[in-house]
């Protein structure tokens, strides 16, 4: 199927070109069309979400939180592969990467009552 192209170009009073300007002819489909296309697009995201993990509908943990979860680990002698080891028995994954926002939130959340109660409140003398 060949395209219709236009071409409109400006000029100077000169003749010299300083604009072209190229228009293609494409068919558009009519607004009952687009609607049901919308729909189905719609409808498609719908199912997907029902039939994937529930891990998968809610968004990753953020560098943000690993890093902060590492600085909390840290401040309680775990460091590196530990606390990557630490971290993984924690959220019951075998990679960081399939935790959710939330479930770290929870993480992080847990291990700061946690470093509360480890800490002493007697005076410093």
């Amino acid at each position: 199927m060949k395209n219709k192209v236009k071409c409109i170009e400006l000029r100077t009073n000169e003749g010299k070109v300083i604009l072209s300007l190229y228009l293609y002819e494409k068919e558009i489909p009519s607004e009952d069309n687009l609607e049901a296309s919308v729909n189905e697009k719609t409808d498609v995201k719908k199912e997907k979400s029902q039939k994937g993990n529930p891990k998968e509908d809610d968004s990753l943990m953020t560098d943000a939180q690993k890093r902060y979860l590492f600085r909390i680990l840290a401040g309680n002698g775990l460091e590196a592969d530990e606390a990557h080891e630490k971290l993984k028995e924690l959220f019951q994954v075998d990679s960081l990467k399939d935790v959710t926002k939330v479930e770290a939130s929870n993480v992080i959340e847990k291990l700061l009552e946690e470093s509360k109660g480890e800490k002493d409140d007697r005076a410093p003398f």
